[in-house]
């Protein structure tokens, strides 16, 4: 950062509205504290100078705060860092589909006319970041105050958050994910969210012990602290766009990392520590975690699972990459009893990526993030916008994205792979995938002990031979009657094209031979899939082996063509498939 560098800081709070069902505690002075914590800044090693304004209760009107963003944060530079905390109610008018932040005057009667819309604020913070060399935006917008404004309901910050629209040098923290309440504790003084901001300012978050506490250092520490002292009910939001960013020097008064304060106290979840030695984390290994339904809507909840599984097929093309299925990952995290994130850092896995999404009409937004298991923070993110019907090619570009601010070599094949049109109806992509067990209520949950996790091996890899390497079991393999031939590969092999052949066919008698157990249910959902499917072609390429015990766990790209039964349009679909296969009775049969 350039020594001439300038902090401004609008710190904006709202605890006393005109509403009184809106009354908050600690909105007006976390503002305050808030200002004072980076005023301390000045004269530092990251700024010379550093400007704050402070707008609280019914200094906030939404002219105010459109104003302080124009004429006050417009005054940066492009060597300065702008940051904006914002503290109050935030919802959601249903009517318009519009979100508000609301000002001391918002009623259930005005808020149109008195809230600030999230639009217009938004588009005044695209124009002060196109001003500075980076932005940090705070925001505090939902607590347990009551909310009866308008028709709609509280409106979850990560929603409103991902309303914003991002860019290189944004760096964003939201209170909590959705459906939770951000909590005001009367022990601390402030907000908790606010507590553990200024807990890591001054130097808890400071893991690498440089002095400085940057935007992913401060980003994860509060996601880590605000769980613990929440007894796990509030869980803060992140999103990161851009190179991370030096925020506060730390001075001789300041807080060591090394010290536990209260907030490593508080609560018995560890969120980021395996209970024994992780291995070393490879950064080219990656696992994909489930998209989450921002709107809570469950009707739409199956596309988060579908996400899910298309990042996976896509990244599981590049060669530099280790990838590891969805499918084993949820059965070591029910196998170790811990985390995700404990598991992953358990498995050596680097990177993690996850996400959200939300639609309304017949528009979806999809974001994703990339979070480092190492450090429990976020390195990246970005979101894609579009009709619900180009949801493969949105899907697509944000892989891409992630691909790219992963630092990932990507060939021009592997790069055309992922771009071209493997998937092309949305319908039959859900009916697909519910045939397979992978979305919930489809088939008995995956998440059941199981072996441990196999990645994913790039194509060109898995061309050249099948890998069976053994490897240690998080949990005891169970022990069958008979065990596998020494040399199975041709077996399980001849076992898939059976599998093929019996889908391709639509042999439902055949193809329930091929199963440990057959539920009706399944037996239905597979039936309605290939009823749907005229003129069925199956294709299985890429198989990776890899021995558990007696089972074996087989990964492979799955793709159908057909003629879509109800439109009478030609179909194609793509899915990596992961599944574990018992040798029971002289035969292979895929697991449950």
């Amino acid at each position: 950062m350039a020594r001439q560098a300038v902090l401004w800081l609008l710190a904006i709070g709202v605890s006393h509205y005109q509403q009184p069902s809106l009354q908050l505690r600690f909105a007006d002075s976390d503002a305050r504290a808030i200002a004072g914590a980076f005023q301390q800044q000045r004269g530092g090693p990251l700024y010379t100078d550093v400007q704050t304004r402070v707008l609280t209760n019914t200094e906030v009107t939404r002219e105010s705060i459109l104003d302080a963003m124009k004429n006050f944060l417009g005054q940066a530079g492009p060597d300065d860092v702008a940051a904006i905390f914002l503290a109050g109610h935030g919802v959601q008018e249903y009517s318009t589909g519009s979100y508000y932040f609301l000002p001391y005057a918002a009623t259930a009667d005005n808020l149109v006319s008195t809230g600030l819309r999230m639009s217009d604020f938004d588009e005044m913070l695209r124009v002060v970041r196109r001003r500075v060399r980076g932005i940090v935006v705070l925001l505090d917008t939902c607590h347990a105050g009551a909310l009866q404004v308008s028709a709609g309901a509280r409106l979850p910050p990560p929603e409103l958050a991902s309303s914003l629209s991002a860019g290189e040098g944004f760096f964003l923290l939201a209170a909590t994910r959705s459906g939770e309440v951000s909590e005001e504790n009367p022990g601390l003084g402030h907000g908790v969210f606010t507590h553990a901001v200024l807990d890591g300012l001054d130097g808890a978050a400071d893991s690498d012990h440089d002095g400085i506490v940057s935007t992913s250092e401060l980003f994860g520490y509060v996601a880590r602290a605000v769980p613990r002292l929440t007894d796990q009910h509030q869980h803060p939001y992140p999103r990161v766009e851009g190179t991370d960013l030096p925020l506060a020097a730390l001075g001789p008064g300041s807080r060591s990392p090394a010290a536990p304060s209260e907030l490593e106290r508080v609560g018995q979840v560890e969120l980021t520590a395996p209970t024994s030695a992780p291995r070393t984390l490879d950064v080219n290994a990656i696992a994909v975690l489930e998209f989450h339904n921002l709107r809570g809507d469950p009707q739409r909840d199956w596309m988060g699972n579908a996400l899910r599984v298309a990042f996976n097929t896509e990244l599981s093309k590049v060669t530099a990459l280790r990838v590891y299925a969805p499918e084993l990952i949820d059965r070591a995290v029910g196998t170790s009893g811990a985390g995700h994130l404990a598991t992953a850092q358990q498995l050596g896995i680097g990177k993690l990526v996850t996400g959200s999404f939300q639609i309304l009409g017949d528009t979806i937004r999809i974001d994703a993030q990339i979070l480092d298991t190492a450090t429990g923070t976020h390195e990246g993110s970005d979101s894609v916008e579009g009709n619900v019907n180009e949801f493969f090619d949105l899907e697509k570009r944000l892989v891409l994205s992630m691909l790219h601010r992963l630092r990932v070599r990507v060939s021009a094949s592997e790069g055309q792979s992922i771009e071209q049109d493997t998937n092309t109806d949305v319908d039959a992509y859900r009916l697909l995938l519910q045939s397979e067990g992978l979305l919930r209520g489809a088939t008995p949950s995956p998440s059941i002990a199981a072996p441990q996790p196999t990645p994913n091996e790039p194509a060109d890899r898995r061309s050249q031979r099948d890998r069976w390497t053994p490897f240690a079991a998080l949990g005891p393999a169970t022990a069958y009657a008979q065990e596998p031939p020494g040399d199975a590969s041709a077996a399980v092999r001849a076992f898939l094209e059976e599998y093929r052949h019996a889908l391709e066919a639509k042999d439902l008698a055949k193809l329930a031979t091929l199963y440990v157990s057959f539920p009706d249910e399944q037996r239905e959902i597979v039936r309605a899939y290939l009823d749907n499917a005229d003129r069925l072609a199956v294709a299985i390429a890429d198989v990776t082996l890899q021995p558990q015990g007696t089972e074996v766990v087989a990964s492979f790209k799955r793709s159908d063509q057909f003629v879509d039964h109800k439109t009478g349009r030609s179909v194609r679909l793509e899915v990596r498939l992961t599944k574990v296969l018992r040798y029971e009775n002289g035969t292979w049969r895929i697991a449950p």
